[in-house]
């Protein structure tokens, strides 16, 4: 998949922001998981870093109606 169909909060790059998302930011942030493709694609709330406030960022647009992603 090329870098031009990137999402915003799709972490794991299948062009689908659900909850694989979530734990694969867990899993990178807090285990030995892998980078995201790109900083875009991990970055969910646009502040130019991967870290907790996305996985909080995403948990609010999956499960309470959070605002969406923006897309690079």
């Amino acid at each position: 998949i090329g870098t031009k169909y990137i999402l915003r909060g799709d972490a794991n790059h299948d062009l689908s922001i659900n909850v694989s998302d979530v734990t694969y930011l867990v899993g990178f942030l807090f285990g030995d998981g892998s980078e995201p493709v790109t900083l875009q694609a991990g970055d969910a709330d646009a502040d130019l870093s991967i870290n907790v406030a996305d996985l909080t960022y995403l948990t609010a647009y999956l499960f309470s109606g959070g605002p969406a992603p923006v897309s690079p």
